[in-house]
């Protein structure tokens, strides 16, 4: 009974080193997952140093599609839709829309398919994620400078 009782209690010691030491990132179980949306699009990523970078299974915090706001209006824009978009940082914009932006808004500037133009302000701490043939790619929308050439490629079970 003593060694179920020390086995067990050594267990217990096991598994709060475990949990202590994920939440200090020693065993980051998520750096080789990224979010697989319905659609699978490309996309190439050119980041604030200018690095460009292309990407399969790409994705703004997940999704295939980007939000931002044009005034108080709340825009959905699939990224199928969109030809490119450049990014600037804004400090021009509503005190009512800060919060929702994580206090880090960035400007979009989106040229669409059909050749038109949208300007929209975007939260600079979404993620943009993608898979490369060596690995995935994650960065803040606040550190891309443009996202360029991006097209539909099939569905994500089409490229698993």
């Amino acid at each position: 009974m003593k060694k179920i009782i020390r086995g067990l209690g050594a267990c217990m010691v096991l598994m709060a080193f475990a949990r202590t030491t994920n939440a200090m990132g020693i065993f980051q179980s998520d750096v080789g997952y990224i979010p697989m949306p319905l659609i699978n699009i490309s996309l190439t990523l050119t980041d604030n140093l200018g690095v460009m970078t292309t990407v399969e299974h790409g994705s703004i915090d997940g999704k295939d599609y980007i939000t931002g706001y044009d005034g108080l209006i709340l825009n959905v824009i699939p990224l199928k839709n969109i030809a490119s978009i450049s990014f600037t940082k804004t400090t021009n914009t509503p005190a009512a829309l800060m919060e929702k932006l994580d206090n880090n808004p960035l400007k979009a500037v989106i040229q669409l398919r059909n050749n038109k133009t949208l300007t929209i302000i975007v939260d600079g701490s979404l993620i943009c994620f993608g898979k490369t043939p060596y690995g995935y790619v994650r960065i803040k929308l606040a550190m891309i400078d443009r996202i360029d050439s991006i097209k539909r490629i099939g569905t994500a079970k089409d490229h698993q």
